[in-house]
């Protein structure tokens, strides 16, 4: 028998993509809910909020980081900033400019949230995987990214 791979068929390729997808869908479901639930925030108001350094960032460079487009960003930081967990400052270089920071009590909620997220990440997701399949995910899903896998952390 030669080393040649199997053949698999489109019907078998497809069905791993759709269960692919099913498993992502009640993932970020749970995740939705969970976050809705304990601290009033969307995905995509979370997502907003993890990709805010520190130190804050330009709002032209978040928007590059969440993939929303522009007008929805704008809609979801107003809605973070009326409920003070953001603030836009214009920059004093650049006009239509503005720097973007979490206030104290976005940084308190971001902080639940994350553990919010871990959590069920963890509960609906990768508690059921291996070291070992979640070491091979990671190369797989790396490689479909397009990019070199990084060593996978120890466990």
């Amino acid at each position: 028998m030669s080393g040649a791979e199997p053949v698999v068929s489109r019907g078998f390729k497809v069905g791993v993509w759709r269960s692919y997808m099913e498993v992502h869908h009640e993932v970020l479901g749970a995740i939705e809910r969970e976050l809705a639930q304990r601290h009033r925030l969307s995905v995509s108001e979370f997502d907003v909020l993890v990709n805010i350094p520190l130190d804050g960032t330009r709002l032209k460079d978040l928007k590059q980081r969440v993939v929303l487009t522009q007008s929805a960003i704008s809609r979801l930081f107003d809605r973070l900033a009326e409920r003070g967990l953001v603030v836009r400052s214009p920059l004093a270089e650049d006009q239509r400019g503005a720097v973007v920071k979490l206030t104290e009590e976005g940084r308190k909620v971001l902080r639940a949230a994350v553990r919010t997220n871990t959590e069920v990440v963890e509960r609906t997701f990768a508690g059921k995987l291996s070291t070992e399949e979640l070491r091979a995910l990671h190369g797989i899903v790396t490689r479909l990214k397009g990019a070199e896998a990084p060593e996978a952390p120890d466990a």
